[in-house]
């Protein structure tokens, strides 16, 4: 899985979690917001490798 995909991911995940009715819920929604944000405009290294 690359960068883009996991960060994806991350952010459904808090979007659905702000939803909940957990009294702490939009804490979490927005640290896994944040995270996935940063994790989806992470620059991968490119590999040079070749054939």
């Amino acid at each position: 899985m690359n960068n883009k995909t996991i960060g994806i991911i991350i952010i459904v995940f808090g979007g659905l979690v702000l939803y909940s009715k957990q009294e702490y819920a939009w804490i979490i929604s927005a640290i896994s917001i944040g995270i996935g944000s940063g994790v989806f405009f992470w620059k991968e290294k490119e590999r040079d490798i070749e054939k």
